[in-house]
């Protein structure tokens, strides 16, 4: 009977939160009751805690003898943080638990609340309130020589601001971003406009812009007197109450081939890339017969390719969209540093005067008032015809103008295929398009694919980016399969 009483015993010492006792015959589970306590280590009092710096650094340690199921952050009403039960550490003893929480947080002037909820996993909460002030007056204190470093200003929306210029067609912007510093930040102005920030250093603002130029400064100050400035350019443009819908628009396709040149050697597959890409695109795609022109071969002049090039800029609307798509021979003048495409008529050697510079078909793309335009070269040296911006996709990317191109390979030589089937550039670029099963793919991911494939297999490195300086606004091609 000892041995018996013993052995309860030591069971009721090592699991208090699960013991059971006799009762009537039946076992019965007895639960600790707990509740978590929160201590606070930054801003002890229960009364107001008077800080003179809207950054703070907020510290409490939650004890518990069960394990924590959720903490919750509240600053001002609304939640910043919410701790789940894997962010935990582990027991310092058995039925002891102990976590330590720090967060950096951002205050507004004045009056702030800050609520710590801590639940364990028997769903009993504890919340702990403290009132924390920041007092203007308590700034002078708080500034340090040792701090040079100015506010960082981050613009959010508008998303597609490039070389600190953006074109937009709506006559009111919503401007978002945020504004950090760590020491806080005592003045934001957009525009000569004070602008309040929320805790977390977010603002927002709604500019009226006028037709045309509209230059956007942003301004932040933080307690220390350091300035930072990000400044750039809306260009608000007239869209005479249009707006683009692609289901209105043309899709006018470009296909330029040369196989059989006149001075310089013949290609295999250069002719049987644009049939095959074109028949592709009419067939699965939104390209009509009746707005598709081919040139090949010794119709792929150069008076030709320039006369239609040319022709383009009257043809199409700024409702409309075209894909020009060369295949043939290209060359590079490393004295002038300029990229061409070889014509069928074109001399051999290193006369360029019957060549088609690159500056000279750029210059042409600027003056097409598309939508969209996406310029593909599957020839060497095409590489030349990029811009070194990059950018990353955003949504709406449509709604803007784009000028985009996407060619074989750098500044190298670049490979034509085995004669009857495609060069390794063309096959990627169809493999692409007939594979696709989404209703709609952004150039961009035609551009991620293709790169992929060709230098996995291929010793060409494709690139694709926006064109440089003919009027790219940060949007992008979308190919759009048929119903």
């Amino acid at each position: 009977m000892k041995h018996l009483l013993l052995l309860a015993t030591l069971f009721l010492l090592v699991s208090p939160c699960r013991a059971q006792k006799k009762n009537g015959g039946k076992l019965l589970q007895v639960k600790v009751v707990d509740t978590p306590v929160i201590d606070w280590i930054s801003y002890p009092k229960d009364t107001a805690n008077v800080v003179g710096t809207n950054t703070q650094t907020a510290t409490v340690m939650i004890r518990s003898r069960l394990p924590l199921s959720v903490v919750e952050i509240k600053i001002n009403g609304i939640t910043t943080d919410v701790y789940v039960e894997k962010d935990f550490s582990a027991p310092v003893a058995v039925n002891q638990y102990e976590q330590l929480v720090e967060r950096t947080i951002t205050l507004r002037t004045g009056a702030n609340t800050l609520v710590i909820i801590a639940k364990n996993t028997q769903g009993i909460y504890k919340e702990s309130t403290r009132k924390v002030i920041v007092d203007p007056n308590q700034i002078s204190v708080l500034r340090s020589s040792k701090d040079n470093n100015p506010p960082m200003i981050y613009v959010s929306e508008p998303s597609n601001i490039r070389e600190d210029h953006v074109v937009l067609y709506e006559d009111l912007i919503k401007l978002t971003g945020t504004v950090i510093d760590e020491s806080g930040i005592q003045l934001l102005k957009v525009n000569g406009l004070t602008v309040t920030t929320r805790e977390n250093g977010a603002f927002t603002i709604f500019l009226p812009l006028v037709v045309g130029e509209n230059p956007i400064t942003i301004e932040a100050k933080d307690l220390n007197q350091n300035i930072s400035l990000r400044k750039f350019v809306i260009d608000r443009k007239n869209s005479d109450g249009s707006v683009y819908n692609f289901a209105n628009a043309k899709n006018y396709l470009l296909m330029i081939g040369i196989d059989q040149y006149q001075s310089w050697p013949a290609l295999n597959n250069a002719v049987s890339d644009i049939e095959s890409i074109k028949e592709v695109l009419v067939k699965s795609y939104r390209f009509e017969p009746a707005d598709v022109i081919t040139l090949v071969n010794e119709g792929a002049t150069r008076t030709n390719i320039y006369a239609t090039l040319r022709g383009l800029i009257e043809k199409i609307s700024s409702q409309d969209n075209l894909l020009i798509y060369f295949s043939g021979h290209g060359y590079f003048d490393k004295l002038l540093n300029e990229g061409y495409w070889v014509p069928v008529d074109a001399p051999s050697g290193s006369d360029v005067s019957g060549y088609i510079p690159n500056s000279q078909i750029l210059k042409i793309i600027e003056n097409i008032n598309s939508q969209h335009t996406f310029l593909v070269a599957d020839a060497c040296f095409s590489g030349s015809l990029f811009s070194t911006a990059t950018r990353g996709y955003s949504d709406h990317v449509e709604k803007y103008k784009s000028r985009w191109g996407l060619a074989s390979g750098r500044l190298e030589v670049v490979s034509d295929g085995v004669q009857g089937t495609n060069s390794p550039f063309a096959q990627g670029f169809m493999e692409f398009l007939k594979y696709n099963k989404d209703e709609k793919v952004a150039a961009s991911d035609l551009i991620q694919f293709v790169k992929k494939k060709v230098t996995e297999a291929n010793q060409q490195t494709p690139m694709g980016s926006p064109l440089k300086g003919v009027g790219d606004e940060g949007g992008e091609f979308i190919f759009y399969k048929r119903n």
